[in-house]
């Protein structure tokens, strides 16, 4: 019997303290030293020591940007202000600092303070730069050790321990984690979970247990067929992002389960296959889910990159939910079938693939953007 979940993740970013800042004048800005006004045409530029590089802020943003109570909700966590009523050549009538804060007033007497850390992380310059949780790719040969991956039940309870921290942590590093000593039942892998993130609700249902050829739904995973490394949900626009496993009842004969690291997949194709991975980063393929009374369709790229840095941001790999290839015109057929029977071929490669048995106690969180099993 396997115990499954489809739940979503958040996570806060890391905070840090600046002490200080000052104005960096350049060339054709004008200072008057009685009101600290520094005019830099459109914007102002800010540095501080420990920043590997200045932030230039427009004015317009940061006016857009005030988060002051007339300005914003800090209740809601929504905007008040409106984005049409600013000036779009708007300048201050003062700029200051101090060690905390960055001052601006403005023509029409408003005061806005901003947190150096909200403006680090807050703007295009600073997020460039600022830390990241580094990805590590992986495939058979260099799966991370379990203790790199792996966190107790009781860490999570315990805050001197920060269990949730490192939990999350491996998640976004390697695209899975688990946590062990969890008793084997549903109601203490759902405490544990709840600890981690909140329960997102499909047509399956919240958490549900499964047994093989119980055709609760028409899904190939609840009969004992071979199922190939896939990632789930294609046939929703938004496929859930985080999955769970947890094997209550181990399987007396095979019942391993295995673990495709699909953001490696799409480094590999990228490197050898660059035609294809734009084909199937750029042209929509659909998929689907029948049974009685439903009917789920999507029409998606297989690669899907962040528009700001263009990395790869999720893999929709899925051959056995696809449906009738409708969304190509003809001439394209025979190249959708190249690349992605190319990308099969990477996908299917024994180096990529990562065997284990999952057993009672040991609960599976997998990263359904980017693991495939």
């Amino acid at each position: 019997m396997m115990l499954r979940f489809l739940r979503t993740l958040t996570h806060s970013s890391t905070s840090w303290h600046v002490s200080c800042t000052r104005l960096v004048r350049r060339p054709y800005c004008s200072v008057s030293v009685d009101t600290k006004v520094l005019e830099c045409g459109a914007q102002v530029e800010l540095h501080h020591p420990r920043w590997p590089h200045s932030l230039y802020l427009p004015y317009l943003w940061l006016r857009d940007h005030c988060r002051c109570p007339l300005c914003y909700n800090h209740k809601t966590h929504q905007r008040i202000y409106d984005v049409n009523d600013i000036n779009l050549n708007i300048r201050p009538a003062a700029v200051s600092t101090t060690k905390e804060v960055l001052k601006i007033k403005w023509p029409d007497g408003h005061n806005s303070e901003y947190e150096y850390k909200f403006l680090w992380q807050n703007s295009f310059e600073g997020q460039r730069t600022s830390y990241k949780v580094p990805r590590l790719l992986w495939k058979a040969t260099t799966f991370p050790a379990a203790h790199l991956t792996t966190v107790p039940l009781g860490d999570l309870y315990d805050p001197e321990k920060d269990g949730v921290r490192r939990l999350i942590y491996s998640v976004i590093r390697h695209g899975f984690a688990f946590i062990s000593e969890v008793p084997a039942d549903t109601e203490s892998t759902e405490a544990a979970i709840e600890k981690i993130c909140l329960i997102k609700k499909t047509f399956f249902g919240e958490m549900w247990s499964m047994q093989a050829n119980n055709f609760k739904h028409y899904d190939t995973a609840y009969s004992t067929d071979f199922i190939g490394a896939h990632t789930d949900n294609t046939y929703f626009s938004q496929a859930s992002r985080i999955q769970v496993f947890h094997c209550l009842q181990p399987a007396t004969e095979g019942g391993k389960t295995l673990l495709v690291d699909g953001f490696n997949i799409a480094k590999q194709f990228q490197e050898k296959y660059p035609e294809g991975y734009e084909f199937l980063s750029s042209e929509a393929i659909p998929s689907e889910f029948i049974e009685e009374g439903k009917h789920h369709l999507s029409l998606d790229t297989v690669f899907k990159n962040n528009p700001v840095t263009g990395n790869i941001q999720q893999i929709r790999y899925n051959i056995y939910d696809r449906a009738p290839l409708s969304s190509l015109p003809m001439k394209k057929i025979q190249e959708f079938y190249l690349h992605f029977n190319n990308l099969t071929r990477i996908v299917r490669n024994p180096k990529n693939e990562y065997w284990l048995k999952l057993e009672p106690g040991t609960v599976l969180l997998s990263d359904n953007w980017r693991l495939m099993h």
